[in-house]
């Protein structure tokens, strides 16, 4: 038979509570920091002992708790941030629940610590299992420091769940970080058994903070972008697309100010980079999204990680549309800079006068700014094939930048470049190297120039000698007589028969093909993978299918020339970190890297 109902004892009722709020130790402190957070504090330290689960401290500068207020504090759902129910709609703080301390308290061995402004001296409360053992004076600034030992001490099934104590350590690094991110006006320290491991003092603005977060270099390369629409706000810091990984650990997205994990965000940011990443790469960004407090719904988690938008769409739209903005003119992480005689200078996008644009040389005049004026002749990289191994070729401008005879940094000297396993391009550039994918960055152009095709006028095409016939699937047939026109506007020449066979009688002006119908079958199948529903995702699909199709492979040998004229192409494009798929197009090895590894610094 069933047992009867019964109440649980007011122990048990705490601790299955806890639970709820308090998952793991990582939660514990996070309701700490945000308790801080929410009490002004201009300043806020915390300190581990060993391990998050064994003694962890959170100390700030905030308003403090008055003494007589301390053991109510303790008490589940006392709170200084709600008076009435009205205002569950019009949340402004980051922590409402009331939950947080007593929860804590209830699995551990806890110190409550705090003075305000105007008492003499600080008191204190010390909890044992939720019961207080202990509570008296002592000297304090304004501020509450709360003292955490021995989490879970009273419940030992839910120790042997806990993630190992690096783990939850890096975890705790990241939150904190976050919240740094989220509050840049207010000081952080964070200290491990005694050892420091960051102190930043207040910033002026975001990127200062990213800069103390992650470097200066780093932070130098973010894109910045922003947009308000009817009462929401979003402001990114965005990484390049090299910056990308592997997982979604390098996405920091704050909704007023509350550090999330949304996957509806998530999938925005990574709606904005489009086809600048391949699937299963995840762009690195901090989404800062300020939305009416009754737009939003914070009480869908127990532990407040996530949130409930009104008005997902608008949220999604929104972010959506404004870090693509800065991503549809990315350039890459130096400019390219033109410089006596007819070669190239790479040069950091930092260091030149603009990161998004590229001055023309002195055949444009001094001072201009145009996209790339480069000295660039037409055609297909693989007329250059050679025979052999392509040898080190002299490349004007490659080598470090040195000042010109008039003083002009800009001034390039002669460089070279090489071909590595006849599939990347090895170049010289100031403090580092860049490595280009032949075959990708081959692509990136033919897409570029298939989609203007596409949308202008059409490609010249070269006539075979002798038609070629070619059978193919129904599926492919059927695709030929929807997508035939866009086919013709890159330069075939061909004509359905019966079905399933088509008549081939010439081929893009552009090319050497030597298979025309298996080239046809290749490009067809590329634009079946992913069935389109809109025009522009159409001819984005063919665009993309024949530059795939087309592109120089790895393998193939490239002069000298071919090189030179495949780089300035790739970096004339509007996308040049990708190829239509978001594969990597280049990688750059700093300078500096590189001395480390060999243990010059």
């Amino acid at each position: 038979m069933p047992s009867s109902i019964r109440r649980l004892p007011p122990e048990t009722a705490s601790r299955i509570a806890a639970g709820e709020v308090i998952e793991r130790p990582l939660s514990a402190l996070k309701e700490l920091v945000e308790n801080a957070l929410d009490a002004g504090a201009r300043a806020v330290e915390v300190r581990v002992e060993r391990a998050l689960d064994a003694a962890f401290s959170v100390a700030d500068d905030g308003a403090g708790i008055a003494a007589d207020e301390l053991e109510l504090a303790l008490e589940r759902h006392a709170t200084s941030k709600l008076a009435s129910v009205e205002e569950l709609d019009q949340l402004g703080t980051l922590g409402f629940r009331g939950e947080a301390l007593p929860s804590i308290a209830a699995v551990s061995r806890l110190k409550l610590l705090s003075r305000p402004e105007a008492a003499e001296a600080g008191a204190f409360v010390r909890v044992e299992g939720g019961e207080v053992v202990e509570r008296g004076f002592a000297a304090r600034a304004r501020g509450t420091t709360v003292e955490v030992r021995d989490l879970f001490h009273n419940t030992p099934a839910r120790r042997k769940f806990l993630n190992s104590p690096t783990g939850e350590l890096r975890a705790a690094l990241r939150m904190v970080e976050s919240y740094a991110l989220a509050r840049p006006a207010t000081g952080w320290r964070f200290v491990v058994d005694g050892r420091e491991r960051f102190a930043w003092g207040p910033a002026t603005s975001h990127r200062e903070r990213a800069a103390q977060v992650w470097g200066a270099s780093h932070a130098d390369q973010l894109l910045e972008a922003s947009l308000q629409r009817g009462g929401y706000a979003v402001s990114a810091l965005l990484g390049l697309p090299e910056h990308a990984r592997a997982t979604r650990e390098g996405q920091v997205v704050l909704v007023n100010g509350r550090w999330i994990q949304s996957p509806a965000l998530s999938q925005a940011l990574r709606h904005a980079y489009g086809n600048l990443l391949p699937t299963g790469r995840f762009p690195a960004a901090v989404v800062w999204l300020t939305v009416p407090p009754d737009r939003l719904d914070v009480n869908v988690h127990p532990t407040k990680r996530e949130v409930r938008f009104a008005d997902e769409d608008t949220v999604f739209s929104l972010v959506a549309g404004a870090c693509a903005q800065p991503l549809a003119t990315i350039h890459p992480p130096f400019a390219v800079v033109g410089g006596a005689g007819s070669g190239v200078t790479y040069r950091p996008a930092s260091e030149a006068s603009g990161a998004s644009t590229l001055r023309e040389g002195p055949a444009g005049g001094a001072g201009s700014q145009m996209p790339l004026l480069l000295p660039m002749t037409g055609g297909d990289p693989r007329a250059e094939v050679s025979p052999g191994l392509a040898p080190p070729a002299s490349m004007p401008g490659t080598e470090p930048v040195v000042p010109g005879p008039a003083g002009d940094a800009t001034a390039p000297r002669e460089g070279e470049i090489w071909q590595l396993h006849r599939t990347y391009i090895l170049s010289p550039v100031r403090d580092g190297l860049v490595i280009v994918d032949q075959h990708a960055a081959h692509e990136r152009i033919l897409f570029e120039e298939a989609l203007e095709r596409l949308r202008g006028a059409r490609a010249a095409s070269q006539g075979l000698l002798f038609p070629a016939l070619v059978d193919l699937s129904r599926a492919n047939f059927e695709l030929l007589l929807e997508v035939g026109e866009h086919l013709k506007q890159l330069g075939w020449d061909l004509a359905p028969l019966s079905t399933p066979t088509v008549v081939i009688r010439g081929v893009p002006g552009a090319l050497r093909v030597e298979q025309p119908g298996q080239l046809l079958q290749q490009v067809l199948d590329g634009i079946a993978e992913r069935a389109p529903t809109a025009q522009d995702q159409l001819m984005e699909r063919v665009a993309a299918s024949h530059a795939c199709h087309t592109a120089i492979r790895a393998g193939d040998v490239l002069s000298a020339e071919a090189m030179r004229r495949l780089v300035d192409r790739l970096f004339a494009t509007s996308r040049p970190h990708g190829d239509p798929h978001g594969r990597p197009t280049f990688v750059r090895l700093e300078l500096s890297d590189l001395h480390r590894r060999f243990g010059r610094t």
